[in-house]
């Protein structure tokens, strides 16, 4: 038995291969590639940066408790996109989308699976705005539930 809360913002499973466990934010970004495959959507591709800024923002609610696109020093997805260095130079645009989960429901391929059955996730999910995006997860105790993972996924185009 397991909770999945989810949270978005508009604009702005263990997976084996050759005998490898892959990180579960490996096994996210293909089950996210694969969903938006299916409605004929390119792929996005993982950046460093963006990566570090989520995991960051996932490690900040799990160490504070709590859930929110802005921190409880009133960091934003635009202060930790800027942060991030990713977009320095360059015209760009981000969304930003959360969930956390105990159990199997903390799971990638049961977080994709919750963001597009929500219409306002699966709205950033299924964009064909996104070319990159920053994934991470940060597991622990978290809002009273033990062995939870908050998940956050940063999507972002530049140009």
């Amino acid at each position: 038995m397991g909770l999945v809360v989810l949270m978005g913002v508009g604009t702005l499973g263990t997976a084996v291969a050759a005998g490898t466990t892959l990180p579960p934010r490996t096994v996210m970004l293909e089950k996210l590639n694969h969903a938006r495959a299916a409605y004929g959507l390119g792929a996005v591709r993982p950046a460093l940066r963006l990566r570090l800024a989520a995991l960051r923002h996932s490690d900040d609610m799990v160490s504070r408790d709590y859930f929110s696109h802005t921190s409880p020093g009133g960091r934003t997805l635009f202060d930790r996109i800027t942060r991030s260095g990713f977009v320095s130079g360059y015209s760009w645009e981000a969304g930003e989308t959360l969930a956390w989960g105990t159990g199997v429901l903390g799971k990638p391929g049961q977080i994709v699976q919750a963001w597009l059955n929500s219409p306002e996730h699966r709205a950033i999910l299924l964009s064909s705005t996104w070319s990159r995006i920053g994934i991470s997860r940060a597991c622990g105790r978290f809002l009273g539930h033990t062995g939870a993972c908050v998940w956050t996924a940063d999507w972002v185009k530049r140009w």
